[in-house]
């Protein structure tokens, strides 16, 4: 940690540390800067820095002019300015290399990223913010000689009736390398992000979307939109509490611990694995918002309520029993139709029985001839 400090014209100014986790790669970690409106940053002198590492391999670096005193470390900007204040800074590109570069530097806003987490917004966008409050002292691009260092100066301005709150914005150092013969040209960017904090009452507000759900494989994939109607930027992470079959169960909620802008929102996704083949869960996303080193909000999404049952099993058992109702039922039918058969039949004989045991016997009986042929010779 570095300290914060500034002189104004004519009087002491106060200063206030404050700690900030890592945004995004090579983004913030460190000091948040106390700073009375109209003060003017007048570094006292200290050794000059060594040259930062490059991001990524570059052939360049960039920090903060007033790197250990009014800034964050790591070359990132870190102030506290009421409505109507204005600063100044710089920021020192390190050419590395062995030929003299020229390099495009310009302020943005920054945004919440599609996937999650934050990220600058192009140059070519309308800017909202620190974007359009931060202006550079001189021409956006600049030539610096090899192995050598230059400065470029900037200031930022906050209007008159800017609401307190969280304000992002990055400056940005471009190296755009000449395009090769059959390839493209390729940029080089360092983004050293600008952080604003506008005092006033911190208002902390989270609201989530619907909890949707959608099956997955065997599994069942949940899915909230987290987002900051606040004007605080906080970190946060979810869980889904899922209860039912005798038991309570959290499943994490991702990405996690990433941060959400006022204004912004973030999507987070989780899996419900091991799902029964009969019975009830009931699923709650829970999301946990804090501000760092701040106050901390707790909120939780509507319940959805799944109920499972082996539709399969139950359709190939249902199956099963109507065919055998369907054989029993054609069975019964046969069966049936030869107890009539027999009974017709034991019907029929009972008959020509009945005359024999009177003497008497049925038409076309032999008996019944041959008494007929003594009367009539």
């Amino acid at each position: 940690m570095f300290d914060s400090c500034l002189r104004a014209r004519g009087s002491a100014t106060a200063t206030r540390r404050a700690q900030f986790p890592a945004l995004w790669s090579l983004l913030l970690t460190g000091l948040v800067l106390a700073l009375a409106p109209g003060a003017q940053a007048s570094p006292a002198p200290v050794p000059s820095p060594a040259p930062p590492e490059s991001a990524a391999g570059a052939p360049f670096g960039v920090q903060a002019g007033l790197y250990g005193l009014t800034t964050l470390t790591g070359g990132h900007f870190g102030y506290a300015l009421k409505a109507g204040a204005r600063i100044e800074d710089s920021a020192v590109i390190h050419n590395e290399s062995d030929e003299a570069r020229t390099f495009h530097v310009y302020g943005v806003d920054v945004t919440n990223a599609a996937g999650g987490g934050l990220a600058p917004a192009q140059e070519g966008q309308q800017m909202r913010a620190v974007g359009a409050w931060l202006k550079l002292d001189s021409e956006a691009t600049i030539t610096v000689r090899p192995k050598s260092s230059a400065t470029v100066r900037f200031s930022l301005a906050v209007p008159d009736g800017t609401p307190p709150g969280s304000y992002l914005g990055s400056l940005i150092t471009a190296l755009r390398t000449p395009a090769v013969s059959g390839q493209v040209n390729t940029e080089t960017r360092i983004a050293r992000l600008v952080q604003l904090t506008v005092p006033g009452t911190a208002d902390l507000q989270v609201s989530l979307t619907e909890l949707e759900h959608r099956r997955a494989g065997g599994d069942e994939e949940f899915t909230v939109t987290v987002r900051n109607t606040g004007n605080v930027l906080y970190t946060f992470a979810g869980t889904l509490n899922v209860t039912g079959g005798g038991s309570t169960r959290t499943v994490p909620l991702t990405p996690t611990g990433i941060y959400v802008i006022p204004g912004g929102s973030a999507t987070i996704t989780g899996r419900l694995a091991g799902l029964p083949a009969l019975g009830r869960r009931a699923v709650t996303a829970s999301v946990i918002a804090t501000v760092p080193g701040g106050a901390a909000r707790t909120v939780e999404s509507n319940t959805v309520r799944l109920s499972y049952f082996p539709w399969l099993v139950a359709g190939l058992t249902v199956g099963g029993l109507l065919a055998l109702g369907l054989v029993l039922i054609v069975t019964r039918k046969r069966w049936r139709a030869r107890l009539r058969r027999r009974a017709e039949e034991r019907t029929a004989l009972r008959a020509p029985k009945r005359e024999l045991r009177a003497g008497n016997p049925p038409a076309g009986h032999p008996h019944q001839a041959q008494a007929g042929g003594a009367k009539h010779p």
